[in-house]
């Protein structure tokens, strides 16, 4: 019975001690990986310092293991000075506390690029709508100053003609003039939408309000209700374009696809704050969808955050759409 014991407890602790070297020639081997993964990593970051520190506490690890290795198999046990081993692993310490150090400096780093990231895209995104709006000016003002006033000539001419026409080409001349109003009519209202008059010389408000007044009133009967405590203050001119845009947007598309029968525009300044809100009471949709489907609300969303403002969009089938932006002023 005694023999058997001993023999049991011979048989564990040799599992054991095989389990051992087992485990310790892994970590060996994990830990010289690890190494490598460190050393790779020295000439690609820009705080190389924190890779090296690591680098040398995964290997004085490798060393400290080996040395505890080498005597399970069969090896002659190092002789390594008095509290050697206890002062390798302070080294070891020491180097990994500093590791971690430098490698938070790379996360802050790495913050500070995103940052750098969002600014540069701000700026592009700037760039490309100011671009676009010189281009809408510049346009319209070929249209006003050139096409226009070619047509009303056109016109002047025709009716001078008119006068000395017969019976059988008054007719004639009449429908002709008729269409060079059209037409003048047309390049006008295209001028206008291009780059508004009212909004450069009397502002946000009074541009809205004559927006929201031009729109056809459909069989259904929308009605438009719009709200303003802003009178002749004037604000910086790509907030009054973007916004302006905005509005233009929201209520098209409510025009077209929401089939609702009212909208509410408010447009308010509160201290440093200029905040617009729109509602219709239409149809709805899903927010995410449309924001990856169209273009339009893609563009409301970059118009918004290129002044750094906030918008929040809330619609649902059947719930109509509100929007609430701010923007510091």
């Amino acid at each position: 019975m005694s023999s058997e014991f001993f023999g049991l407890t011979d048989l564990i602790v040799s599992k054991r001690e095989i389990m051992l070297k087992i485990l310790l020639g892994i970590s060996i081997v994990l830990q010289l990986f690890a190494a490598l993964a460190a050393v790779s990593l020295i000439r690609r970051t820009k705080y190389n310092v924190a890779w090296i520190f690591f680098t040398v506490a995964l290997s004085v690890l490798c060393f400290i293991r080996l040395t505890q290795l080498l005597p399970l198999w069969g090896g002659a046990e190092w002789q390594l000075p008095p509290n050697f081993i206890a002062w390798l692993g302070v080294l070891v310490s020491f180097f990994f506390a500093v590791g971690v150090i430098f490698v938070r400096e790379i996360f802050n780093y790495i913050d500070q690029l995103e940052k750098q990231r969002i600014l540069t895209e701000r700026r592009i995104l700037t760039t490309v709508l100011q671009t676009e709006e010189k281009e809408r000016q510049r346009l319209a003002k070929e249209l006003h100053d050139g096409l226009g006033p070619l047509l009303s000539t056109a016109k002047m001419s025709l009716s001078a003609l008119a006068k000395e026409a017969t019976e059988e080409n008054s007719e004639l001349f009449g429908n002709t003039i008729a269409m060079i109003d059209e037409a003048v009519s047309s390049v006008r209202e295209i001028s206008n939408n291009l780059s508004p008059h009212t909004l450069q010389h009397f502002g946000l408000a009074k541009a809205v309000r004559g927006f929201l007044n031009k729109i056809p009133k459909s069989p259904q009967g929308v009605d438009i209700e719009y709200k303003t405590n802003l009178t002749t203050e004037r604000f910086d001119d790509e907030v009054e374009v973007i916004l302006y845009r905005v509005v233009c947007e929201l209520v098209n598309n409510s025009m077209r696809h929401s089939g609702c029968s009212k909208i509410v525009v408010s447009l308010a300044k509160s201290g440093p704050q200029l905040t617009l809100r729109y509602a219709d009471n239409g149809v709805g949709f899903d927010v995410e969808k449309a924001l990856n489907k169209g273009m339009g609300l893609s563009n409301i969303y970059s118009r918004i955050r290129s002044l750094k403002g906030d918008i929040e969009m809330v619609s649902a089938n059947g719930k109509g759409v509100k929007v609430n932006i701010k923007v510091n002023v």
